[in-house]
């Protein structure tokens, strides 16, 4: 039950927990509530997107708490059925960890489909933002991911039993990716909440963008180096590549150069780096041991930079490059020095330089 010392009812305590929703005048009589857990993230400090209405936060045990009387308070089922007491049981279980909370207008069974597509997107989003500042390695350590995810031992016998060894590895433990006031800050100054905000519009060019998230989230996440380089090349060619017929390599890099970058002595070093990047995963994919020597940890690291930097740029430009057409006009126009208006680069130039910084080590 709720501590009642100071003498507030669990209405007054919960519109309390959620104060910082009111900032978006929102009306919570009218509003259907959205809570999913996430074991990727941990916030220190919340991390909101006022335009959808969408935040990640921690959810404490009052918090909880008062979520709890709540509910048993105002849901006449909850009170008299005991097979609501699941979800009684599923409020309790919020206390004290992180959560993606989404307001939505309507009721669950009009909206659940939606914020639930939306809530994993959002969780990718904030995980892949961390690209700019954390290593795979590090990444893959809070999270615990490794070819050995869970606890395993072995036990080794020799002749007649007069042998015998083992060891173990023990199951590690899940930190999750910290958000804190100074990630809060980088996420909205990259200009990661536009992008947000592309992903969930009917822009022609949201799917590409989709696409590449979801392949790039796949590869920041496995821990072998040859299939990361083969995920994150579907990643890039599904930002920038229109049609099987392209070469690959010289489409890929001069689009890349011309997004990222206005500067011609830039744009010819990004074109260099895209282009070993591509060599490198043509070697592992067609096992040229020649080609296959240029893969390094820290290619693959600076490539995923520079194609979240590329899609930071698509999204803050997303009036003019709504489709992949209109994208690849603006590139060709950039081939022949067609005079065009500049394009918003969202990001400080330091994330492009420690990106190419990478790729050339």
């Amino acid at each position: 039950m709720i501590n009642n010392t100071n003498k507030k009812d669990a209405d007054e305590l919960y519109s309390d927990m959620i104060h910082t929703w009111k900032d978006l005048r929102i009306n919570f009589k009218n509003q259907s509530h959205y809570i999913r857990t996430t074991w990727m993230l941990s916030a220190k400090s919340m991390l909101m997107l006022p335009k959808m209405n969408i935040c990640i936060r921690f959810f404490n045990k009052e918090e909880a708490q008062a979520l709890f009387a709540l509910v048993k308070k105002r849901n006449v089922f909850a009170r008299h059925s005991w097979e609501n007491n699941f979800y009684l049981q599923r409020i309790k279980d919020l206390a004290d960890i992180t959560i993606i909370d989404i307001i939505r207008t309507g009721n669950p069974d009009d909206i659940i489909d939606e914020v639930q597509i939306t809530a994993d997107l959002i969780e990718k989003l904030v995980f892949l933002s961390s690209t700019l500042v954390m290593s795979r390695k590090d990444i893959q350590r809070l999270l615990a991911i490794s070819p050995y995810r869970h606890k395993i031992f072995d036990l080794t016998i020799g002749p007649k039993f007069n042998y015998i060894k083992s060891k173990s590895r023990p199951e590690p433990a899940i930190k999750g990716i910290i958000i804190d006031e100074k990630f809060c800050r980088r996420f909205e100054r990259c200009g990661f909440p536009q992008l947000a905000l592309l992903c969930t519009s009917d822009y022609k060019i949201t799917n590409r963008i989709i696409s590449t998230i979801n392949w790039l989230f796949e590869s920041r996440q496995e821990p072998e180096l040859s299939a990361s380089i083969v995920k994150t090349s579907i990643a890039l060619e599904s930002l920038l590549i229109s049609t099987e017929s392209e070469p690959l390599a010289k489409s890929l890099s001069e689009r890349a150069a011309f997004i990222l970058s206005s500067e011609p002595d830039i744009r010819h070093k990004i074109s260099k780096i895209v282009k070993k990047f591509y060599n490198a995963r043509s070697g592992v994919v067609h096992g040229s041991r020649k080609k296959s020597k240029m893969l390094t940890p820290n290619l693959v690291e600076g490539m995923d930079r520079l194609v979240i930097l590329m899609c930071l740029t698509i999204a803050s430009n997303s009036d003019k490059w709504d489709s992949m057409d209109s994208l690849l006009n603006w590139c060709e126009s950039q081939r022949w020095g067609t005079s065009v208006s500049e394009i918003i680069i969202p990001f400080p130039n330091i994330y492009l330089k420690n990106a190419m910084k990478l790729c050339s080590k």
